[in-house]
């Protein structure tokens, strides 16, 4: 089946902008079988260099684009900055009702959320089934890609991971759709597990260089994870399902080495 997805990202960095090409060229070279039905982004033009990359590479590719800031929509109704602990404010409900409205038009049958930086609410992920690419084994840790990485440090994990999960009204703790795990110790990185490993505040070596092990399988994991819904050979889950998900991790290593190799 030929996914049609919504693909909302934030583009505030560098990586929504590789996620989404990665996705459009695995399309163009049949190595996908989807088509990014609309692009879905909470920030505008002039907000950041990479924000304007990212639209122009969404506009040159000719896919319909839906970008409105959630920051100047929460000052135009002077509304208050969200707590995820204490709760979403009112505003937050309002501003996914505008965007469900227009990105409905285009009919997706799946939300990725590729690097999207703020929590889906209801208004959305009740209507569409949405998945979120999160930085973490399924049971890890949640919240950012940096708190995530301060706590396996703080934890002296041997394994991190990669996970695709249902979106639900409970941060990152929604079923797996897939996953793929990958080891964060061994001999590479024992020296600097000695030397940075007690440090569990800062972005130091160690960190830096988990984050590069997950950020290097994050596209071939996007992919895989993609391919195997369309394919039937994952489905997504029920928000209240405990599912334990596809574990990939074999496909996605194999995509590294094929890379590694070329």
């Amino acid at each position: 089946m030929t996914l049609r997805i919504a693909w909302f990202a934030s583009a505030r960095g560098t990586s929504s902008r590789g996620l989404l090409n990665t996705a459009l060229n695995a399309i163009a070279d049949q190595r996908l079988d989807a088509e990014v039905a609309c692009v879905v982004c909470n920030r505008e033009r002039g907000q950041s260099a990479n924000t304007d990359a990212f639209l122009d590479d969404v506009e040159q590719a000719d896919i319909p684009l839906i970008a409105r800031s959630s920051g100047a929509w929460r000052k135009s109704v002077d509304g208050e900055v969200s707590d995820p602990i204490q709760g979403l404010a009112s505003w937050r409900r309002d501003f996914d009702a505008y965007l469900y409205e227009r990105l409905a038009d285009h009919r997706p049958d799946i939300a990725v959320l590729a690097g999207y930086m703020l929590i889906v609410t209801d208004v959305i992920c009740e209507n569409l089934s949405c998945i979120n690419l999160h930085p973490a084994l399924p049971d890890g840790p949640i919240g950012t890609w940096q708190q995530v990485i301060h706590q396996l440090i703080a934890e002296r994990a041997r394994r991190s991971g990669l996970v695709m999960q249902r979106v639900t009204t409970e941060l990152d703790r929604g079923p797996a759709v897939t996953w793929a795990q990958y080891p964060i110790h061994g001999p590479e990185l024992a020296p600097l597990w000695e030397r940075h490993g007690a440090d569990v505040d800062h972005e130091t070596p160690l960190f830096h260089a988990i984050r590069d092990a997950g950020a290097r399988r994050e596209p071939t994991f996007v992919i895989q994870s993609l391919q195997a819904i369309s394919e039937g050979k994952a489905r997504i889950p029920a928000s209240d399902s405990s599912t334990a998900g596809r574990e990939i991790t074999d496909l996605v290593e194999a995509d590294i080495r094929r890379e590694q190799a070329e």
